[in-house]
């Protein structure tokens, strides 16, 4: 190839990242050139243009898969990276802001369910304390004392359970409702349990914290039912520990127990955020628990909560970690 000094001569140079390949040469005429230029103009459009469908197919099926709930919450790095290895960032964004949403939509529901039970039990429940208080009035009148007594607990239960005042009540008022509890299940099993009561601080202090109002009663319900189930009595205990800023409730029982696997899925349940429908064979299905844990996540923050400890034989522990909240706390 002949150099001339009137023509301009080009090197042209492209980006191996572009072309693959590093090309050099001389273009000894001006028309030449400007066709060579064209030439690598439309090379680079063309491979910017396929970069950027194959991000937008990406994209796509990211979106696809987002209105499928085809999705887990953090992908491992390599699937990320192959879903859009761009801009990896974006994924956990968009993953956080599904989070979000769900927890919203969760919040709702929960909200929702609950203003329906209210409205379902919206009875007057006068004329229920005074049926039992007249019934309770003659069977004492008869001598029946046993069953004014049961009829007293069944009384005081299902006002403290109905009555909507206060979300938050004394540990104080939560023990007494499930000492009506145990009592009206032992009159009905013919003394089958027992009930006991372990403070680990000063109990005057520890009986005047707050606690989400129906924190221990389905958690002793569920002891009953599925802790005892094959037994033909049972203790049931409550652990009372505080530190500082934290109330710690234990509810342990001396019943059967469940296994590792049985276990592990019961916890995991109860802090799924998904609603409980089904129900297992043995075990119950977690709703209670599950319930329980939710009140005080929505309440107090995810620190906060319950977790089950068990061991085949041996009976279950259901451990309770609550802020330690004061009455001058509560009136502020």
């Amino acid at each position: 190839m002949k150099w001339m000094d009137r023509v301009w001569a080009l090197l042209v140079l492209a980006a191996a990242a572009v072309l693959g390949a590093l090309l050099c040469g001389h273009i000894v005429d001006a028309k030449q050139a400007q066709t060579a230029l064209l030439l690598v103009a439309t090379t680079a459009l063309l491979v910017l243009a396929g970069t950027l469908a194959w991000i937008e197919k990406q994209l796509q099926d990211i979106l696809r898969r987002l209105k499928e709930q085809e999705y887990t919450r953090l992908l491992p790095d390599e699937e990320k990276n192959k879903a859009l290895p761009f801009y990896p960032q974006l994924w956990d964004a968009v993953m956080n802001q599904v989070d979000m949403a769900k927890e919203s939509d969760a919040a709702e529901e929960y909200e929702r369910q609950a203003t329906l039970q209210a409205l379902q039990s919206q009875i007057n429940p006068h004329f229920l304390y005074n049926t039992l208080e007249c019934i309770r009035g003659q069977a004492l009148m008869d001598g029946n004392t046993s069953v004014a007594y049961m009829l007293e607990a069944l009384g005081n239960f299902f006002r403290y359970s109905i009555s909507r005042r206060e979300n938050v009540v004394t540990l104080a008022d939560e023990i007494n409702n499930i000492r009506s509890y145990m009592l009206i299940q032992n009159y009905r099993f013919l003394n089958r349990y027992r009930f006991e009561l372990e403070y680990l601080e000063d109990e005057e202090s520890l009986l005047g914290c707050y606690v989400p109002k129906l924190t221990l009663q389905p958690i002793v319900e569920n002891a009953l039912i599925h802790g005892f189930q094959n037994q033909k009595s049972g203790c049931v205990t409550l652990t009372v520990d505080a530190s500082d800023s934290m109330l710690m409730l234990t509810v342990s029982d001396d019943g059967e127990g469940m296994d590792a696997a049985v276990l592990e899925e019961l916890n995991r349940k109860i802090q799924s955020r998904q609603t409980l429908l089904r129900k297992p064979a043995s075990h119950g299905n977690g709703i209670a628990l599950q319930n329980v844990n939710r009140r005080i996540m929505m309440l107090y923050g995810r620190s906060y909560g319950l977790h089950v400890y068990s061991t085949p034989g041996r009976g279950t522990d259901v451990e309770i970690i609550l802020p330690r909240i004061t009455k001058a706390e509560v009136m502020t």
